[in-house]
């Protein structure tokens, strides 16, 4: 065999020995890679928001070189080169029409359009549009297409300016088909459907917005994009359907906040939530005033609270979210709801949290909403244990409900913060109730309530608790072992946990200042006096909870 044939076949038996051991190499990582990732199935269900920006930044155009032009509307105009106009005047029954490969910016000082057959600035092409606001602007319009608005862009929309704009619109008030951000200026918009709606995102860095709307008063379409980021302004939303809908992500950072949504004739087929996302929302440091038809504040994946004030009252639940929520600081108020506050996963480690409920306080649950209705002695959920969880590391939490006050259907778990539970005066549903197990481990936890489905924490807890089963119900202030509270209503059972309490040492309990009787924490976990369902008639003998009856 030649020499040079022989090298020739020697390198080629090499290179398919490497190609080889290359694609076993990554056969077997491919492997490891799917094995790895069903391992962590059950971890990854927990969603936890990253400090993102969403914000969509639109160009910044330096106009100082473009063409400028001065324009007095008396007639419908068509500007198809690009550059500055500054518009003034009145126009009745008429349109600005923008068509052009370039950008342009329009001045509007004191403009008056109307138009009965379409928008009355209607934006066919161009690559950016400004509208710059200076005085008072008027807009009104008819238009038949429900795609359109008063303002109608198919392509990237940024208005800014120290000006006013009304609007009234016989369906949408201000409509992008791309990308959608003010900058500032003052918006006044009445409309039959949605206020401002973004295709592929809505930023709003400042400015006031007045809204009134029949549909959505802000909302993006864009199911792959769509998200909304809100930085900063100030917002008075009163809408029939949802104050605020994302279809993606929704980000507030600052801005205050007063949203009224739905009526009390609203369709119960339509959405009718104050601040809602189809995936994460993230909140901080803003101030919110909310009162909806629905939920709150409801996500389809997770919410975030970093911060921030909200006073929230909802014929539906307060703060609502299909997989996860983490309150990690803020003052929050659920004045009313149905049930404060639900997801299947839910994670407090901060904040200050007051939540008032028609049914439970905190619910744990399957995740998808409530349907305002009860059975089983008022217990809506199944029994099975669903492996979501409450899990309790800081802030204070107070919850005054009328179903189950800490109700989860996985487990809870509580290592720092206060809670004060003023749960039901009802038999048929409890202050605590869980499927799985309440470990509690460190904080302060005082929960009061009747004491038909009363429960204590479990007996794998290792901070001492005590439970006890009063033999009538009782009203006002409770003192037991250096703890006062001053309950809201009538209760029969109480569970405290602190780390002050110790083992084989007599307490006093007092209500409103008399002695009711001594008892002694014979156990980490005991009950005295027991309850009626699965307590123990002899005091200082130990129970844990029955794990949650629904």
């Amino acid at each position: 065999m030649n020499k040079n044939v022989k090298n020739v076949l020697i390198i080629i038996g090499i290179l398919i020995i490497l190609l080889v051991g290359i694609a076993f190499y990554f056969m077997i990582n491919d492997k490891k890679t799917s094995s790895s990732s069903e391992d962590n199935t059950s971890s990854s269900a927990i969603l936890t928001i990253e400090e993102t920006n969403d914000s969509t930044i639109l160009d910044d155009i330096d106009f100082t070189n473009y063409y400028s032009e001065t324009i007095n509307l008396s007639n419908s105009i068509t500007i198809s080169k690009e550059g500055v106009y500054y518009i003034s005047g009145t126009l009745e029954n008429g349109s600005i029409t923008i068509n052009t490969n370039g950008n342009v910016k329009l001045v509007l000082n004191n403009v008056s359009i109307s138009n009965s057959s379409g928008p009355a600035i209607n934006i066919i092409n161009c690559d950016v549009t400004y509208i710059e606001l200076v005085g008072n602007n008027t807009i009104n319009a008819t238009v038949s297409d429900e795609e359109d608005g008063a303002i109608y862009s198919s392509d990237d929309l940024i208005l800014l300016g120290d000006g006013t704009l009304n609007i009234k619109s016989n369906i949408d008030g201000i409509v992008s088909k791309d990308d959608l951000m003010f900058i500032s200026g003052t918006y006044n918009l009445t409309t039959t459907d949605d206020g401002i709606r973004g295709k592929d995102s809505l930023t709003i860095k400042d400015g006031v917005f007045n809204i009134t709307s029949n549909g959505d008063a802000i909302k993006t379409t864009n199911e792959e994009k769509g998200s909304i980021y809100i930085e900063n302004g100030k917002f008075t939303i009163n809408s029939y359907m949802d104050g605020i809908d994302s279809i993606s992500t929704l980000t507030i950072k600052n801005g205050e906040f007063e949203i009224t949504s739905g009526k009390d004739n609203s369709s119960s087929s339509d959405s009718t939530k104050g601040i809602k996302a189809a995936s994460n929302i993230l909140i901080e440091n803003a101030t919110l005033k909310i009162v909806s038809n629905d939920d709150a504040i409801h996500s389809n994946l997770a919410i975030t609270i970093n911060n921030g004030v909200f006073t929230l009252s909802s014929n539906d639940d307060g703060i609502h979210a299909d997989n996860t929520i983490n309150i990690n600081g803020g003052n929050i108020n659920i004045n009313k709801s149905y049930e404060g506050i639900e997801a299947n996963y839910i994670i407090i480690s901060g904040g200050n949290i007051k939540v008032v409920s028609s049914d439970d306080g905190i619910n744990v649950s399957g995740g998808s909403n409530s349907n305002n209705s009860n059975n089983m002695m008022g217990r809506k959920d199944e029994f099975s244990d669903n492996g979501g969880y409450l899990k309790i590391t800081g802030g204070t939490l107070n919850v005054n409900s009328s179903g189950d006050g800490l109700d989860s259907n996985g487990s809870i778990y509580m290592s720092g913060g206060y809670v004060s539970v003023d749960g039901p005066t009802n038999n048929g549903n409890g202050a605590l109730d869980y499927n799985g197990t309440f470990d509690i481990s460190g904080g302060t936890l005082i929960a009061v309530g009747s004491s038909g489905m009363a429960e204590n924490v479990s007996s794998s807890s290792t901070q001492n608790t005590i439970q006890i089963n009063l033999s009538s119900s009782n009203n006002g202030t409770i003192e037991f072992g250096g703890i006062s509270y001053t309950p809201t209503k009538s209760y029969q059972n109480i569970v405290i946990s602190s780390s002050d309490l110790e083992l084989n040492k007599e307490y006093t309990l007092k209500i409103n200042g008399s002695s009711i009787g001594t008892y002694s924490l014979t156990s980490t976990v005991t009950s005295n006096g027991g309850s009626t369902m699965g307590g123990n008639m002899q005091g200082g003998m130990n129970q844990g909870g029955m794990g949650g009856r629904r």
